[in-house]
């Protein structure tokens, strides 16, 4: 399972969608039962909005926020008002008989990813990324599923707006969507 990966010439936005591209992998691995589209749909669409934006709207799919309090409304307004009724009875439904603890483990790299890049610059959020990259990557060898392609992000490189990256529509790289 272990391969030896260089991130450090990809962008930081390429480096999210490395780690959607796990986030993927796992639950279409460890649950393939289940239509995981919404989620899916809910984190590629972070690399085509401001980061801060986009993180807003992602954080929707995590367990540990959406059923934090008891009822959809509570719920709704942690989220300023943005959370649809749908959504949140499809997550309800989604996250029955599933493991929540490392669901929340994992998608809560997403969080971390953001708070490592927030009001940073690229080599002061380089290494810790890479850190939470592998992160994910211990929680699919856990499960003996193997990393994405690397190669697939070959277009996102660190000489892209300061090691950023561009604003891009990258759901082209979901084996969900």
């Amino acid at each position: 399972m272990k391969q030896n990966i260089d991130f450090h010439t990809i962008s930081l936005t390429g480096r999210l969608c490395y780690l959607f591209m796990c986030f993927e992998r796992y639950v279409t691995a460890c649950y393939p039962e289940k239509d995981w589209t919404l989620v899916a749909q809910k984190f590629w669409q972070w690399t085509n909005h401001y980061w801060d934006e986009g993180c807003d709207i992602y954080a929707q799919i995590i367990p540990e926020f959406l059923f934090e309090f008891d009822d959809y409304e509570q719920t709704n307004e942690q989220f300023d008002g943005n959370l649809s009724k749908n959504d949140y009875e499809q997550f309800s439904f989604l996250y029955k008989d599933v493991c929540i603890e490392e669901i929340n483990q994992l998608f809560m790299l997403g969080i971390d990813f953001d708070n490592a890049c927030e009001g940073s610059d690229f080599s002061n959020a380089d290494d810790i990324t890479i850190d939470i990259l592998e992160k994910a990557q211990i929680i699919l060898s856990k499960h003996h599923i193997s990393y994405p392609d690397i190669h697939l992000l070959s277009g996102f490189s660190v000489n892209q707006k300061n090691g950023w990256g561009d604003f891009l529509d990258s759901s082209y790289l979901s084996i969900i969507i």
